[in-house]
Protein backbone atom coordinates (compact mmCIF):
# COMPACT_ATOMS: atom_id res chain seq x y z
CA UNK A 1 0.00 0.00 0.00
CA UNK A 2 1.39 3.35 -1.07
CA UNK A 3 0.16 6.63 0.63
CA UNK A 4 1.05 9.88 -1.07
CA UNK A 5 -0.09 13.54 0.49
CA UNK A 6 -2.00 15.75 -2.17
CA UNK A 7 -3.09 19.54 -1.35
CA UNK A 8 -5.84 19.85 -3.95
CA UNK A 9 -8.59 17.66 -2.12
CA UNK A 10 -10.32 19.93 0.68
CA UNK A 11 -9.54 18.38 4.60
CA UNK A 12 -12.73 16.24 5.34
CA UNK A 13 -11.30 15.67 9.27
CA UNK A 14 -13.50 14.11 11.06
CA UNK A 15 -14.98 15.69 14.30
CA UNK A 16 -16.92 14.59 17.08
CA UNK A 17 -15.10 11.79 18.90
CA UNK A 18 -16.23 11.81 22.93
CA UNK A 19 -15.64 9.81 25.73
CA UNK A 20 -18.98 11.18 27.67
CA UNK A 21 -21.37 8.42 28.80
CA UNK A 22 -22.55 9.81 31.88
CA UNK A 23 -25.90 10.54 30.70
CA UNK A 24 -28.38 7.46 30.08
CA UNK A 25 -29.53 9.23 26.71
CA UNK A 26 -26.89 8.87 24.53
CA UNK A 27 -26.94 12.20 22.22
CA UNK A 28 -23.85 11.58 19.94
CA UNK A 29 -24.35 9.28 16.54
CA UNK A 30 -21.73 7.25 17.51
CA UNK A 31 -20.56 7.23 21.36
CA UNK A 32 -17.87 6.21 22.51
CA UNK A 33 -17.93 2.56 23.82
CA UNK A 34 -16.58 1.60 26.95
CA UNK A 35 -17.00 -1.92 28.61
CA UNK A 36 -16.79 -4.16 31.62
CA UNK A 37 -13.25 -5.90 30.64
CA UNK A 38 -9.91 -4.05 31.99
CA UNK A 39 -8.86 -0.80 30.08
CA UNK A 40 -6.17 -3.16 28.23
CA UNK A 41 -8.63 -5.97 27.31
CA UNK A 42 -11.04 -2.51 26.24
CA UNK A 43 -8.05 -1.11 24.37
CA UNK A 44 -7.24 -4.24 22.56
CA UNK A 45 -11.01 -4.28 21.48
CA UNK A 46 -10.96 -0.84 20.08
CA UNK A 47 -7.47 -1.16 18.01
CA UNK A 48 -9.29 -4.82 16.35
CA UNK A 49 -12.47 -3.90 16.55
CA UNK A 50 -12.64 -3.98 12.66
CA UNK A 51 -9.20 -5.88 11.99
CA UNK A 52 -10.56 -8.39 9.75
CA UNK A 53 -14.16 -7.68 9.49
CA UNK A 54 -15.00 -8.55 5.97
CA UNK A 55 -13.49 -11.03 5.52
CA UNK A 56 -2.57 -17.44 3.16
CA UNK A 57 -0.45 -20.19 2.42
CA UNK A 58 2.71 -22.10 2.73
CA UNK A 59 4.26 -21.36 -0.70
CA UNK A 60 7.94 -21.89 0.51
CA UNK A 61 10.42 -20.28 -2.02
CA UNK A 62 7.59 -19.62 -4.51
CA UNK A 63 8.10 -16.43 -5.85
CA UNK A 64 5.38 -13.67 -6.19
CA UNK A 65 3.96 -13.07 -9.64
CA UNK A 66 4.06 -8.95 -10.20
CA UNK A 67 2.85 -8.26 -13.68
CA UNK A 68 0.76 -10.18 -16.94
CA UNK A 69 3.88 -10.78 -18.68
CA UNK A 70 5.61 -14.84 -19.27
CA UNK A 71 7.56 -14.68 -15.64
CA UNK A 72 9.36 -17.93 -16.62
CA UNK A 73 11.88 -17.32 -20.31
CA UNK A 74 13.03 -20.11 -22.15
CA UNK A 75 16.15 -18.47 -23.44
CA UNK A 76 18.25 -19.18 -20.69
CA UNK A 77 21.17 -21.45 -19.99
CA UNK A 78 19.85 -23.29 -17.03
CA UNK A 79 17.30 -25.44 -16.08
CA UNK A 80 14.84 -25.05 -12.74
CA UNK A 81 12.75 -27.86 -11.23
CA UNK A 82 8.94 -26.91 -11.07
CA UNK A 83 6.30 -27.94 -8.67
CA UNK A 84 2.36 -27.67 -8.70
CA UNK A 85 0.30 -24.94 -6.72
CA UNK A 86 -2.40 -22.37 -6.84
CA UNK A 87 -2.41 -19.40 -8.64
CA UNK A 88 -4.90 -16.25 -6.38
CA UNK A 89 -5.10 -13.26 -8.36
CA UNK A 90 -4.98 -14.12 -12.19
CA UNK A 91 -1.18 -13.36 -12.67
CA UNK A 92 -1.66 -9.33 -13.32
CA UNK A 93 -1.53 -6.61 -10.43
CA UNK A 94 -4.68 -4.62 -9.76
CA UNK A 95 -4.37 -1.01 -8.09
CA UNK A 96 -7.22 0.57 -6.10
CA UNK A 97 -7.39 4.14 -4.85
CA UNK A 98 -8.86 5.67 -1.67
CA UNK A 99 -8.87 9.27 -0.46
CA UNK A 100 -8.69 9.74 2.99
CA UNK A 101 -8.49 13.64 4.08
CA UNK A 102 -5.70 15.10 1.82
CA UNK A 103 -3.80 11.40 1.16
CA UNK A 104 -3.92 9.06 -1.63
CA UNK A 105 -3.86 5.50 -0.54
CA UNK A 106 -3.25 3.34 -3.60
CA UNK A 107 -3.66 -0.32 -2.82
CA UNK A 108 -1.74 -2.62 -4.97
CA UNK A 109 -3.04 -6.59 -5.25
CA UNK A 110 -0.02 -8.80 -6.33
CA UNK A 111 -0.65 -12.60 -7.15
CA UNK A 112 0.59 -15.22 -5.22
CA UNK A 113 1.34 -18.75 -5.09
CA UNK A 114 0.00 -21.36 -2.66
CA UNK A 115 0.54 -25.10 -1.83
CA UNK A 116 -3.20 -25.41 -0.28
CA UNK A 117 -6.02 -22.86 -0.07
CA UNK A 118 -9.18 -23.88 2.38
CA UNK A 119 -11.83 -22.38 -0.51
CA UNK A 120 -14.54 -23.00 2.36
CA UNK A 121 -13.26 -19.99 4.14
CA UNK A 122 -13.31 -17.59 1.67
CA UNK A 123 -16.66 -18.75 1.00
CA UNK A 124 -17.86 -17.54 4.51
CA UNK A 125 -15.64 -14.26 4.07
CA UNK A 126 -16.82 -13.50 1.42
CA UNK A 127 -20.46 -14.05 1.71
CA UNK A 128 -20.67 -12.64 5.11
CA UNK A 129 -19.35 -9.10 3.57
CA UNK A 130 -22.28 -9.38 0.59
CA UNK A 131 -24.84 -10.03 3.15
CA UNK A 132 -24.08 -6.41 4.96
CA UNK A 133 -23.76 -5.09 1.35
CA UNK A 134 -20.10 -4.86 0.83
CA UNK A 135 -19.00 -4.77 -2.69
CA UNK A 136 -17.45 -7.48 -4.43
CA UNK A 137 -14.85 -6.71 -7.24
CA UNK A 138 -14.31 -10.32 -8.52
CA UNK A 139 -16.30 -14.00 -8.94
CA UNK A 140 -18.96 -14.76 -5.82
CA UNK A 141 -18.06 -18.12 -4.98
CA UNK A 142 -20.08 -21.31 -6.72
CA UNK A 143 -21.90 -23.49 -4.31
CA UNK A 144 -20.40 -26.56 -5.44
CA UNK A 145 -16.99 -27.24 -6.74
CA UNK A 146 -15.66 -23.82 -5.51
CA UNK A 147 -12.40 -22.58 -7.10
CA UNK A 148 -12.77 -18.87 -5.94
CA UNK A 149 -10.16 -17.19 -3.44
CA UNK A 150 -10.53 -14.17 -1.61
CA UNK A 151 -8.02 -11.78 -2.04
CA UNK A 152 -8.31 -7.96 -0.42
CA UNK A 153 -10.17 -5.75 1.00
CA UNK A 154 -10.72 -2.45 2.45
CA UNK A 155 -12.73 -0.36 4.87
CA UNK A 156 -12.69 2.84 6.20
CA UNK A 157 -14.18 3.90 10.14
CA UNK A 158 -15.33 7.09 10.32
CA UNK A 159 -15.47 7.38 13.65
CA UNK A 160 -12.13 6.44 14.90
CA UNK A 161 -10.67 7.32 11.89
CA UNK A 162 -8.71 4.29 10.67
CA UNK A 163 -8.39 3.12 7.45
CA UNK A 164 -7.60 -0.76 7.05
CA UNK A 165 -6.67 -2.83 4.23
CA UNK A 166 -6.63 -6.37 4.25
CA UNK A 167 -4.70 -9.09 2.32
CA UNK A 168 -4.30 -12.65 1.87
CA UNK A 169 -0.61 -14.10 3.32
CA UNK A 170 1.33 -16.06 1.84
CA UNK A 171 2.32 -17.49 5.21
CA UNK A 172 0.24 -19.62 7.75
CA UNK A 173 -2.32 -20.83 5.14
CA UNK A 174 -3.38 -24.15 4.97
CA UNK A 175 -5.82 -26.23 3.65
CA UNK A 176 -7.67 -25.94 7.18
CA UNK A 177 -6.65 -22.32 7.60
CA UNK A 178 -6.45 -18.82 5.61
CA UNK A 179 -3.97 -16.12 7.16
CA UNK A 180 -5.15 -12.71 6.79
CA UNK A 181 -3.10 -9.39 7.47
CA UNK A 182 -4.02 -5.75 7.45
CA UNK A 183 -2.18 -2.78 7.24
CA UNK A 184 -4.36 -0.29 10.10
CA UNK A 185 -3.62 3.18 8.95
CA UNK A 186 -4.69 6.04 12.03
CA UNK A 187 -5.34 9.57 10.88
CA UNK A 188 -7.25 10.96 13.95
CA UNK A 189 -4.42 12.61 15.82
CA UNK A 190 -2.86 14.00 12.92
CA UNK A 191 -4.56 13.63 9.28
CA UNK A 192 -1.31 14.28 7.61
CA UNK A 193 0.90 11.75 8.96
CA UNK A 194 -1.13 9.10 10.15
CA UNK A 195 0.21 6.16 12.60
CA UNK A 196 0.88 2.67 11.18
CA UNK A 197 0.00 -0.40 12.78
CA UNK A 198 -1.01 -4.42 11.90
CA UNK A 199 -3.36 -6.55 12.68
CA UNK A 200 -2.86 -10.59 11.82
CA UNK A 201 -6.01 -12.97 11.93
CA UNK A 202 -5.82 -17.03 11.67
CA UNK A 203 -9.58 -17.53 10.05
CA UNK A 204 -10.80 -21.32 11.03
CA UNK A 205 -14.17 -23.46 10.66
CA UNK A 206 -16.40 -23.26 13.94
CA UNK A 207 -19.12 -25.96 12.72
CA UNK A 208 -22.67 -24.83 13.68
CA UNK A 209 -21.20 -21.22 14.34
CA UNK A 210 -19.46 -20.05 11.95
CA UNK A 211 -15.84 -19.07 11.26
CA UNK A 212 -13.53 -18.54 13.95
CA UNK A 213 -10.82 -15.52 13.74
CA UNK A 214 -7.76 -15.68 15.64
CA UNK A 215 -6.17 -12.29 16.31
CA UNK A 216 -2.37 -10.75 16.53
CA UNK A 217 -1.76 -7.01 16.67
CA UNK A 218 1.59 -5.70 16.06
CA UNK A 219 2.87 -1.92 16.25
CA UNK A 220 5.55 -2.29 13.91
CA UNK A 221 5.73 0.49 10.85
CA UNK A 222 6.78 -2.49 8.58
CA UNK A 223 4.59 -5.80 7.82
CA UNK A 224 5.94 -7.75 11.47
CA UNK A 225 7.86 -10.40 11.18
CA UNK A 226 6.59 -13.50 12.68
CA UNK A 227 8.06 -12.77 15.82
CA UNK A 228 6.65 -9.21 16.60
CA UNK A 229 2.83 -10.51 16.46
CA UNK A 230 1.08 -10.52 20.13
CA UNK A 231 -1.90 -12.70 20.78
CA UNK A 232 -4.97 -10.67 21.07
CA UNK A 233 -7.55 -13.05 21.42
CA UNK A 234 -10.08 -14.50 18.88
CA UNK A 235 -14.12 -13.52 17.63
CA UNK A 236 -16.64 -15.66 16.29
CA UNK A 237 -18.85 -14.17 13.56
CA UNK A 238 -21.81 -15.69 12.29
CA UNK A 239 -23.33 -14.83 9.01
CA UNK A 240 -27.06 -14.56 9.53
CA UNK A 241 -28.01 -14.58 5.80
CA UNK A 242 -31.02 -12.06 6.16
CA UNK A 243 -29.36 -9.40 3.91
CA UNK A 244 -28.68 -6.96 7.08
CA UNK A 245 -26.44 -8.17 9.97
CA UNK A 246 -23.77 -10.57 10.83
CA UNK A 247 -23.68 -11.35 14.67
CA UNK A 248 -19.98 -11.47 16.54
CA UNK A 249 -18.86 -12.62 19.48
CA UNK A 250 -14.68 -11.00 20.79
CA UNK A 251 -12.85 -12.61 23.48
CA UNK A 252 -10.00 -10.81 24.94
CA UNK A 253 -6.25 -12.58 25.19
CA UNK A 254 -7.29 -14.45 28.12
CA UNK A 255 -10.03 -15.93 25.95
CA UNK A 256 -13.07 -13.63 28.49
CA UNK A 257 -15.68 -12.77 26.35
CA UNK A 258 -15.91 -9.13 26.30
CA UNK A 259 -18.47 -8.00 23.10
CA UNK A 260 -21.31 -9.48 21.38
CA UNK A 261 -23.20 -7.48 18.96
CA UNK A 262 -23.78 -7.16 15.41
CA UNK A 263 -22.69 -5.63 12.18
CA UNK A 264 -25.40 -4.43 10.00
CA UNK A 265 -25.70 -3.26 6.54
CA UNK A 266 -25.65 0.62 5.35
CA UNK A 267 -28.12 2.62 3.71
CA UNK A 268 -24.66 3.72 1.06
CA UNK A 269 -22.93 0.92 -0.94
CA UNK A 270 -19.92 0.22 0.62
CA UNK A 271 -20.96 1.22 4.03
CA UNK A 272 -22.20 -0.67 7.38
CA UNK A 273 -22.22 -0.27 11.11
CA UNK A 274 -20.74 -1.72 13.94
CA UNK A 275 -22.56 -2.25 17.01
CA UNK A 276 -21.69 -3.33 20.34
CA UNK A 277 -23.65 -2.08 23.87
CA UNK A 278 -22.36 1.28 25.49
CA UNK A 279 -21.00 0.46 29.50
CA UNK A 280 -20.93 2.76 32.04
CA UNK A 281 -18.20 3.27 34.39
CA UNK A 282 -19.39 0.18 36.56
CA UNK A 283 -19.86 -2.00 33.99
CA UNK A 284 -23.60 -2.10 33.84
CA UNK A 285 -24.91 -1.06 29.93
CA UNK A 286 -26.95 1.97 29.16
CA UNK A 287 -30.63 1.48 29.05
CA UNK A 288 -33.00 3.48 27.09
CA UNK A 289 -36.86 5.01 27.38
CA UNK A 290 -38.02 1.44 27.12
CA UNK A 291 -35.27 -0.22 29.45
CA UNK A 292 -33.52 -2.15 26.79
CA UNK A 293 -29.40 -1.71 26.53
CA UNK A 294 -28.30 0.79 24.22
CA UNK A 295 -26.02 0.64 21.24
CA UNK A 296 -23.09 2.67 19.80
CA UNK A 297 -22.41 1.75 15.93
CA UNK A 298 -19.31 2.39 14.66
CA UNK A 299 -19.90 3.94 11.25
CA UNK A 300 -17.55 2.72 7.79
CA UNK A 301 -17.35 3.73 4.94
CA UNK A 302 -15.29 2.73 1.43
CA UNK A 303 -15.60 -1.01 2.02
CA UNK A 304 -14.79 -3.50 -0.48
CA UNK A 305 -13.63 -6.58 -1.15
CA UNK A 306 -11.31 -8.60 -4.11
CA UNK A 307 -11.87 -12.14 -5.11
CA UNK A 308 -10.79 -14.04 -8.14
CA UNK A 309 -11.06 -17.67 -9.38
CA UNK A 310 -7.85 -19.70 -8.87
CA UNK A 311 -5.80 -21.39 -10.90
CA UNK A 312 -3.01 -24.77 -11.18
CA UNK A 313 0.22 -23.78 -11.96
CA UNK A 314 3.99 -25.25 -11.89
CA UNK A 315 6.44 -22.43 -9.83
CA UNK A 316 9.74 -22.63 -9.73
CA UNK A 317 10.87 -24.93 -6.21
CA UNK A 318 14.88 -22.84 -6.71
CA UNK A 319 16.15 -25.89 -7.82
CA UNK A 320 18.30 -24.93 -10.89
CA UNK A 321 20.74 -27.38 -13.31
CA UNK A 322 23.39 -24.91 -15.30
CA UNK A 323 24.38 -26.49 -18.62
CA UNK A 324 26.91 -24.92 -21.66
CA UNK A 325 25.08 -23.66 -24.47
Amino acid sequence: MDVKAINSISNLNFKGKTNNHKNKKIQNNYPQQTSPASKDSAKALRNMMYGLMLLGATAGSAPMITSCEDQFSEATAHAEAYAWAWGIGGGCDKNDTTIIHDTIINTIIKPIYVKEYPFHLADSLIRQGLNIGVDLDGPIPADENNDVAFVASKAHNRYDDKYYETHVDSVGTNKNTLTLVTKVLDFYENPESPKTSWLKAEVTDVPGRGIKLTRYTSNSTTKPEEWQWNYAGYEVRTNNRNGQTNTKSVFDNNDNLIWKGEYRRGENPGTFMYGTFVYDEDGNPYLDEDGNPQVAYYDFDKAKMWSDKVTIEQIPTGTITYFDK
